[in-house]
Order: C-alpha cells, then sequence, then structure tokens
C-alpha cells in the first residue's frame, strides 16, 4: 500500500504535529508513506520530519493560494503511484479535491482536525465546503465534537464520516506521576484565534507572585498577547518561548499545564501534558473537554477567577498527584500506534 499525505504547511499545530508521530507509526506497520507540502514558508516541522526518515515533496509554486497545485498534486500522483490521497487542513483539501478529477482511479481521504473555522461564520462558504468534503471517498473526523459539527455545515452523510481520536507518542511524552515542586505553569500553544492566551494572562495578575507561566509557540496573535502582559506589567513572570523541539522536557519540568482554547478539535497539546504526568487544565470547550475531562480541571471558557480558582486549587498535594495519575491513565488510551493502526483499516476498506 503506498499512501501520499498532503498538508498545507508545516507552521506550529496540532494537525502538523500528529502527522510527525502519525506517518512513522504507519511506516512501522508496514506500508509506504510520504508527505507532499504545499507551502513551506513559516515551517517549523521539516527537519524533524528528515530525522525520522519521513520522504518530503514540495510544490514549485510553493505557495497555497496557487491553482497550479492541483495540477502538480496529480502529476505526483501519477508519477508515483500512490493509491490512497490523504489530505488535511483546508487549502490541501480544496486543491486535493480538485485533483481527483485528473486522477481518478484513486482513493481520496481527508481529515477534519477543528470543530470551528473563520469560513463557518461566512454562509458563502457553505457551498464551497460541500462541494469539497463531498469529493472525498471517505472524511475522517478527529472527535465526536468535530465529526457533529462538521455535518451540521456541510451536511454530508454520517456513513461518508468516521471518528478516529488523535494519538501521541507515548515513548516520548510518557512521565512518572508527580507531586508539585513549585508553581510554574506552561501553555503549549500557537497564537491563533481559536486559542484564549488573554485569559491566562490575566489570570496570572490574580495569582500570588510567585507564580510563572511560560508560553511555547509563536502566530498571529502573539503581539496582542505580548501587549496585554506589559500593560499588566506581567514581564518577570511571563516567558513567550517561541518555537521548540523540547517541548517533552519542558512539560516534564513544568507543573501545570494549561490549555485555554475559544475552539478545539481535539486537545493534542493536553493529551502531551497528561502523558507527561503534569496535571492539565483546560477551558470546557467540545472536543478539549471529552479528551481532558475528569483526568485534568476543566474552568468556563473567558472566566479569568474559574481558572485562577482552579489553578490555586492543585495547591492541594492530594488532588495534584491524583491528577497527575489520572493524566497518564487516560493518555495511555491515545497512542499514536492505535491512531495509526485504525487509519490503515480505512485505508484498506477503502481498496476494496
Amino acid at each position: 500500500m503506498k499512501i501520499l499525505h498532503i498538508i498545507t504547511s508545516l507552521e506550529l499545530g496540532g494537525a502538523e504535529k500528529l502527522l510527525l508521530d502519525l506517518i512513522p507509526a504507519q511506516k512501522k506497520q508496514g506500508v509506504e508513506v510520504e508527505l507532499l507540502v504545499l507551502d513551506t514558508k513559516g515551517e517549523k516541522f521539516i527537519n524533524e520530519y528528515k530525522k525520522r526518515g519521513i520522504k518530503i515533496h514540495t510544490i514549485k509554486a510553493n505557495n497555497k493560494f496557487s491553482f497550479k497545485n492541483a495540477l502538480e498534486i496529480s502529476k505526483l500522483i501519477k508519477k508515483n503511484n500512490f493509491q490512497i490521497v490523504h489530505a488535511h487542513l483546508i487549502h490541501a483539501q480544496i486543491w486535493t479535491s480538485l485533483a481527483r478529477y485528473l486522477n481518478k482511479n484513486i482513493i481520496y481521504i481527508t481529515t477534519e482536525h477543528s470543530t470551528h473555522n473563520r469560513r463557518r461564520n461566512n454562509k458563502l462558504y457553505k457551498v464551497l465546503d460541500k462541494f469539497i468534503y463531498n469529493s472525498y471517498d471517505k472524511v475522517v473526523a478527529i472527535s465526536e465534537a468535530t465529526a457533529k459539527e462538521l455535518i451540521r455545515w456541510t451536511g454530508i452523510s454520517l456513513k461518508k464520516v468516521d471518528i478516529i481520536s488523535n494519538g501521541v507518542s507515548l515513548r516520548a511524552f510518557m512521565g512518572k506521576p508527580k507531586e508539585k515542586r513549585g508553581n510554574n505553569l506552561i501553555m503549549v500553544s500557537r497564537f491563533h484565534p481559536s486559542k484564549d492566551h488573554l485569559t491566562v494572562i490575566r489570570a496570572m495578575e490574580r495569582l500570588p507572585k510567585d507564580y510563572t507561566i511560560t508560553f511555547v509557540g509563536e502566530g498571529e496573535t502573539q503581539e496582542i498577547a505580548k501587549r496585554e502582559v506589559l500593560m499588566l506589567n506581567l514581564n518577570d513572570r511571563v516567558q513567550f518561548l517561541g518555537y521548540s523541539n523540547s517541548v517533552s522536557s519542558l512539560l516534564k519540568r513544568s507543573d501545570i499545564a494549561i490549555q485555554s482554547s475559544n475552539f478545539e478539535g481535539f486537545g493534542l497539546s493536553a493529551l502531551e501534558a497528561m502523558a507527561s504526568g503534569t496535571p492539565i487544565i483546560a477551558s470546557n470547550v467540545e472536543g478539549l473537554s471529552n479528551v481532558v475531562g475528569d483526568s485534568g480541571l476543566l474552568f468556563e471558557l473567558g472566566n479569568v477567577n474559574d481558572l485562577v480558582e482552579k489553578i490555586l486549587s492543585l495547591e492541594d498535594s492530594d488532588l495534584y498527584l491524583e491528577k497527575s495519575k489520572a493524566g497518564i491513565r487516560n493518555s495511555l488510551t491515545y497512542s499514536i500506534e492505535s491512531t495509526a493502526k485504525k487509519y490503515i483499516a480505512i485505508y484498506k476498506e477503502e481498496l476494496k
């Protein structure tokens, strides 16, 4: 079986991080897998992919908006005799859905990674999205919430949609249950409208001064977050680390992980924190809350006081240890090997 994953870019995000672990896991299960990246500007993961022996293809235009992408995708499919083409993120989904009309004897699959996006604020995109998703043989949603919202938006058949939860490389992130040592918080997340860094920053102002937080990630809303830190005079307690390829080590060294999101398809960063043994506090939104559940603590979206209360509650050493252990137990059900196996089962079924 020969598979081509296609993704819009390799910027810092859940889909990009997922494929970094998923492709090697699929290869270990005996299938041939390669990756096509439409736009490498702003990439963060290419070297990591190469270290793991993943063959990467790029497009000459190197532009996710280029109409040439559909033709280039088609040529690559024909040249390399791929049997399965698997698209991720909207621009890859669009151009792949068009490329299929030039290569009809291929199985086309896409994964939906989020419960919401900015296109869904404009009904004009509804017709386009209905066309895009209906052009695929199978649509995989990363959570029940993601599937529900996609079906509601596009009206695609329930029979066309399967649910496969994201997985994490337990070998890289797995830690031991731990007791609270300090008040060092961490949030691993890109700076994007889907994330709610401002509530976390405002919570810092109300926490005791021995609490600090490190934000790991980059993105379009970072400057807004930095201005908020300046206005609240929190410079000495808030660190903007930027991109890091040492997330597992950072999580294990931190005392509490925060995942504050306006909407979330799954919550891979929260899962990584749980695997590391670091108690997680997450906003109570669909997708994310389903992953965290009782294994961590959930706070009301945008409610600064509720977040502060949840953070301070972990000063209880018994509760802290309980959530550390619960997170590790929960993470064991989300191995990347299991995720890879489920995708391969879908590939085989579609090839019949």
